[in-house]
């Protein structure tokens, strides 16, 4: 059965996803949505709906998502295939295949490779200059679009290679750079050559060039978006071929080796905190197992998301029922479109016949389900964080309001106080058995954050309702405040003085000097009571920015959180008898003259 808006060996299957995904779209108003479901390895069912948003045309099934970071997902096949080939070793320094790479800390020479696919590398997040320029050359080596020398040797570690797990995109684009430097080849060339191509997949790819007679979608009335983090978050597809390369990680086909493929579905997240479940539970490219309840996928399952500016995506595997599922639809209205692909799953069960009897339970256990991760910001405010890890299940809920609950003296003083992510600031207090939190914002005006606030003690820690707990951990002298497994936010022993350098620079703002930078303004708002800087931008991701003053360098800054995402740091560069604030690659002209610097 084939019809431009839905195809499969399935035709019921089929018409019924098309008619689910044609009600959310005429119900929100969005441009299109494409589903696939493939089972043992064959198309079982794929429809879309809506327009293909650029023009008012019919959205078909074969047209071009733009799946995010679903891309971790073929970058780590790719490794995998290269490790099976004896060309890379997970556990070997990242070093090894690009001996010139290096950071702006001397610890980067421990990352190894499996790091950079377990989020463990303490790499700091995402470069912001992720789309592509309209040139492009004959061969999209990731290196020159993406993270060029100059941008990583300006780099620091938020944490020690290996110690805890915290997402990171820059990774895997280094990870498909060591793809390049193996095989002699752009990344990109090589997974169509070795992978994909042999899947029978012809729309893979990344860039403008796309594959020949494919059309790639976008939101209402706007252009086609591309982006450059080809190994992180560049691939684009069309969703059923998204589907079959995830039924490559249930039947590999000969094309990498299945025992390689299963090592990626094993969760091996770093994590020194107990209660950070989350950084834990990633696997190699993949978010988590899949632990949610709402459809029985079996042992070994495992999920991914993906977003970017204009698509939300996910791909979910699970090898015990044969199932491989993904959707892509484009973000013009709110739709959890994670809880629509485990609906079209379990209609996708029932009509194989392949969901057990004991398995007709599980979808009404009574917890609620957690989310998928992509937190643009610390995750903490946001039960949307991008994580898949299942509920953990909170003992003495009974009690919650009533005040039964004794707190040991010395509670207050663990939680309370300033604590810091990478793009926020919490100030945490503790009344009446009650903790309440309030959040930083620009013009040093503090907010009460209602989400992170509310919570009763209970003996572990507070919680708010029956599955929703903040904890604080602490760990060689510093205290990490939790919530749904992730470690938010920490309140450091002490803080290094600002130095000479920045207090002086109180209160000004740099403006940007080109087109191209990410931000146009930056301010060093104030250097607070704990010498910690305080900077606020323009950009809605980034609006405030703590950091403290580099010890080694007083014009640079470090990072203050070792577990939270996208981290990003300044530093003062003189040109002459000018100084500008530097992010990256990226110059911010400075408000006034400075004396020389000197380095302590």
């Amino acid at each position: 059965m084939q019809d431009g808006r839905y195809i499969g060996s399935n035709s019921a299957l089929a018409e019924w996803i098309r008619e689910k995904l044609d009600g959310i779209i005429r119900e929100k108003g969005i441009a299109p949505a494409c589903a696939a479901v493939c089972a043992e390895g064959s198309l079982l069912a794929a429809a879309c709906a809506g327009t293909r948003g650029f023009e008012d045309s019919q959205a078909q099934v074969d047209d071009l998502y733009n799946v995010g970071s679903v891309s971790k997902i073929y970058v780590t096949a790719a490794v995998m295939k290269l490790t099976q080939e004896g060309k890379v070793l997970l556990d070997e320094p990242v070093q090894r295949y690009l001996p010139d790479w290096k950071l702006a800390d001397e610890r980067c020479r421990q990352i190894t490779v499996r790091m950079l696919l377990n989020h463990s590398s303490g790499i700091p997040g995402t470069n912001l200059h992720d789309h592509l320029v309209p040139e492009e050359g004959e061969d999209l080596f990731t290196g020159k679009y993406r993270n060029t020398p100059a941008y990583w040797q300006t780099i620091k570690l938020r944490a020690r290679p290996g110690i805890f797990s915290s997402y990171c995109n820059d990774g895997f684009d280094l990870a498909s750079e060591i793809v390049e430097a193996v095989s002699g080849k752009p990344y990109i060339r090589w997974l169509r050559e070795q992978i994909t191509g042999p899947l029978g997949l012809p729309s893979v790819g990344v860039g403008r060039r796309l594959a020949k007679g494919y059309v790639k979608v976008s939101c209402n009335g706007q252009k086609p978006e591309y982006y450059n983090c080809f190994g992180a978050g560049a691939i684009h597809t069309t969703v059923p071929e998204c589907a079959m390369f995830g039924s490559l990680f249930i039947n590999s086909k000969g094309i990498v080796k299945q025992a390689y493929l299963d090592e990626t579905r094993r969760p091996q997240g770093a994590a020194f905190l107990q209660g950070a479940y989350d950084a834990a539970n990633y696997c190699l490219g993949w978010d988590s197992p899949y632990t949610r309840k709402r459809i029985p996928l079996g042992e070994g399952a495992v999920i991914k998301s993906g977003g970017t500016e204009q698509f939300t995506s996910y791909l979910l595997v699970s090898p015990a029922r044969g199932l491989s599922l993904a959707i892509s639809a484009t973000n013009d209205g709110d739709v959890p479109w994670l809880e629509v692909l485990e609906d079209i799953g379990g209609e996708a069960l029932k009509v194989s016949g392949n969901i057990r009897k004991e398995d007709n339970g599980a979808k009404s256990n009574g917890k609620r389900a957690a989310l998928v991760r992509k937190p643009p910001h610390d995750g903490a405010g946001s039960r949307t964080a991008e994580s898949n890890c299942g509920e953990r299940e909170i003992s003495g809920t009974s009690e919650f309001g009533s005040g039964k609950k004794s707190m040991p003296l010395e509670i207050p003083g663990r939680y309370s106080g300033l604590a810091y992510g990478s793009n926020s600031v919490y100030r945490f207090s503790v009344q009446e058995n009650t903790l309440y939190t309030d959040t930083l914002g620009k013009s040093g005006v503090w907010k009460r954050a209602e989400e992170l606030s509310g919570f009763r003690w209970d003996e572990k820690g507070f919680a708010k309702g029956e599955h929703d707990r903040i904890t604080a951990e602490e760990y060689e002298g510093n205290i990490y405040y939790i919530r749904w497994g992730v470690a938010f936010c920490q309140k450091n022993s002490g803080y290094p003085s600002p130095g000479a350098l920045w207090p002086r620079l109180a209160g000004a703002c740099f403006t940007a000097e080109g087109g191209k930078d990410i931000f146009s303004k930056i301010c060093l708002e104030c250097i607070n009571e704990e010498n910690v800087l305080i900077f606020t931008t323009d950009h809605e991701e980034y609006p405030v920015i703590p950091l403290i003053c580099d010890p080694r360098k007083e014009n640079e800054t470090c990072l203050i959180s070792e577990t939270t995402r996208d981290g990003i740091v300044f530093r003062l560069e003189q040109e002459g008898d000018q100084f500008r604030l530097c992010m990256g690659t990226d110059k911010y002209r400075a408000p006034l003259c400075l004396s020389p610097m000197t380095n302590s």
